[in-house]
C-alpha cells in the first residue's frame, strides 16, 4: 500500500512542468531579480549577480520545497478545495495595495479563517449566516487553512536556511548611527505542490474500486463534505503551484548569521501554527483565537527581528583608514585576483585611499597593472589587478557616501493609514 501511495505522489509532482502557472511564476520572479540588478547598477555601477542563475537557484531550491510541503501537505489530508482559497487569494491582492510585504498568506489567511470562525459561530444561533452571501464562509474548513499556512511558512523557513543567505545585495544605508553598509537578502521561489480534493461518490462508482486504501488515522483533517448512505469519501491528489518570497536586511550581522535567525525563528512560528491548527480541528472552539494568532504573530515576529538587527551595533562601517570592501561583484577582476570582502584597502598604487570619494577617483586614474596594499585579518598582502573594465569592488561607505537609501519600519495599521492619505490627495 505504501509503494503506490509513495507512486501515486511522485507520478503528480512531476507533472509541474506542465503546468503553466510554474512558469509564470518564473517569469515574474526573473522580473523581480531584474529589479534588484537594475537597483545595484543604480547605486554601483553594475549588477553583481546574473538574472539567469539567480532564476535557476530559485527554479531548484523551489522544487526541494515543494516537494516538502507537497509531502507535509499530503500526510496531513489537507483538502485545498474546502480551506477558502477564492476569499484569501483577493484578500491577499487588497493587502498588496497597503504595504507589499502583507500579500501574505499568513495574514489574508488568518483574516479570512477569523471571519469564517465568527459566521460558522453565528450561524449555530442564526441560520441565515449560514445560507447566501454567507453560505461560503460557514463552510470553510478553518483548520485546514490554518495547516496550509503553516506548512508553506515551514517550507520557507527550511528555504531560508538553505538559500537566504546567498547572492546578497549590497545596500547603502541611512540609519539613526550613520551611513551604514549592509545586505538586502531577498529570494523568492516557485513551489509546485501536490494537494487534494474530496468529492463523494457512491460506493459503486468504479473510482472506488480502483481506488487505494489509506492508513485508518488519515486525513489528520477531515473534509467535511457530508456524506450519505450508499456513498463514500474519495480523496484525488492534484498538482497546484505556489509562490514564495522572503526579504530582510543584514545590517548589525552576516547575511548566514542573518538568514539562520531568521529561519530559526519562523519555523518555531510555523510549527505553532500547525499544532494550533489541530488543536482547533479537535476543539474547534478554539478556531477563532488560532486564525487571530497567525496575523498577529507573524507581524510581531518581524517587527521584533526588525528592532533587534536595527538596535545592534552595525557591522559594516567604515574602517578608521582606508576603504573597507563590502561585496565583490560575481565574476569581476576583483574576485579573480583573491580580493574579499571584509578586506580593508589602504593604498591604490602607492596613493592612500582615504576615504569612497579618493577610492573611486584611483580607480578610474591609476595605471594598469593596478597594485591594492589590503589588509586583511591584520596581515598587509598586495593584490594585482590586471584589468581596465570595472573590477566589481563594492565599497562599504562613509559618511560622505553620495548614494544611500532609507529604511522606514511600519506597522500595519501606519501602512494603512499612510496609504488611505495617499488616496485622498
Amino acid at each position: 500500500m505504501l509503494r503506490k501511495i509513495i507512486l501515486l505522489f511522485v507520478q503528480t509532482f512531476v507533472t509541474f512542468p506542465l503546468n503553466p502557472l510554474f512558469w509564470l511564476l518564473l517569469v515574474l520572479i526573473g522580473i523581480q531579480y531584474r529589479r534588484l540588478a537594475v537597483n545595484e547598477s543604480k547605486l554601483f555601477g553594475r549588477p553583481l549577480y546574473a538574472v539567469r542563475q539567480q532564476v535557476i537557484n530559485s527554479a531548484l531550491f523551489g522544487l526541494a520545497g515543494g516537494l516538502i510541503a507537497g509531502v507535509l501537505l499530503f500526510v496531513l489530508g489537507v483538502p485545498l478545495t474546502e480551506i477558502g482559497m477564492l476569499y484569501v487569494w483577493p484578500l491577499a491582492l487588497l493587502l498588496l495595495l497597503v504595504h507589499p510585504r502583507y500579500m501574505c498568506f499568513a495574514y489574508a489567511g488568518g483574516l479570512v479563517g477569523a471571519v469564517a470562525a465568527v459566521v460558522q459561530l453565528a450561524a449555530r444561533f442564526w441560520p441565515v449566516f449560514g445560507t447566501g452571501f454567507f453560505a461560503g464562509l460557514a463552510e470553510i474548513h478553518i483548520p485546514g487553512l490554518l495547516a496550509l499556512i503553516g506548512t508553506l511558512h515551514l517550507a520557507e523557513s527550511i528555504l531560508i536556511a538553505l538559500s537566504g543567505h546567498l547572492q546578497p545585495s549590497p545596500v547603502w544605508l541611512k540609519t539613526e548611527r550613520g551611513i551604514v553598509g549592509g545586505f538586502m537578502l531577498q529570494k523568492f521561489w516557485p513551489l509546485p505542490l501536490v494537494g487534494m480534493m474530496a468529492e463523494v461518490v457512491s460506493l459503486t462508482a468504479p473510482e472506488v474500486a480502483a481506488g487505494t486504501e489509506m492508513p485508518e488515522w488519515w486525513p489528520l483533517f477531515a473534509s467535511r463534505l457530508a456524506v450519505g448512505a450508499g456513498y463514500t469519501l474519495m480523496y484525488y491528489l492534484l498538482p497546484v503551484v505556489a509562490g514564495l518570497g522572503y526579504g530582510d536586511l543584514a545590517i548589525a550581522s552576516t547575511p548566514r548569521e542573518k538568514s539562520r535567525s531568521s529561519a530559526r525563528n519562523l519555523g518555531l512560528y510555523s510549527i505553532l501554527v500547525l499544532c494550533l491548527a489541530l488543536a482547533a480541528e479537535r476543539f474547534p472552539v478554539i478556531s477563532f483565537a488560532a486564525a487571530v494568532f497567525v496575523p498577529v504573530g507573524h507581524e510581531l515576529l518581524i517587527l521584533w527581528g526588525n528592532k533587534k538587527e536595527f538596535s545592534r551595533r552595525p557591522l559594516y562601517t567604515a574602517p578608521a583608514a582606508g576603504v573597507g570592501v563590502l561585496a565583490l561583484a560575481d565574476g569581476g577582476a576583483a574576485q579573480a585576483a583573491g580580493l574579499a570582502p571584509g578586506d580593508v584597502i589602504l593604498n591604490i598604487n602607492g596613493s592612500p585611499v582615504p576615504n569612497v570619494a579618493a577610492f573611486y577617483t584611483a580607480l578610474q586614474t591609476g595605471w594598469m597593472p593596478m597594485q591594492l596594499l589590503v589588509e586583511r585579518n591584520g596581515r598587509e598582502r598586495l593584490v594585482i589587478l590586471d584589468s581596465a573594465s570595472d573590477p566589481g569592488i563594492i565599497p562599504v561607505p562613509d559618511r560622505y557616501a553620495p548614494v544611500y537609501q532609507t529604511v522606514e519600519q511600519v506597522n500595519f495599521w501606519q501602512a494603512l493609514q499612510k496609504k488611505l492619505k495617499r488616496l485622498r490627495r
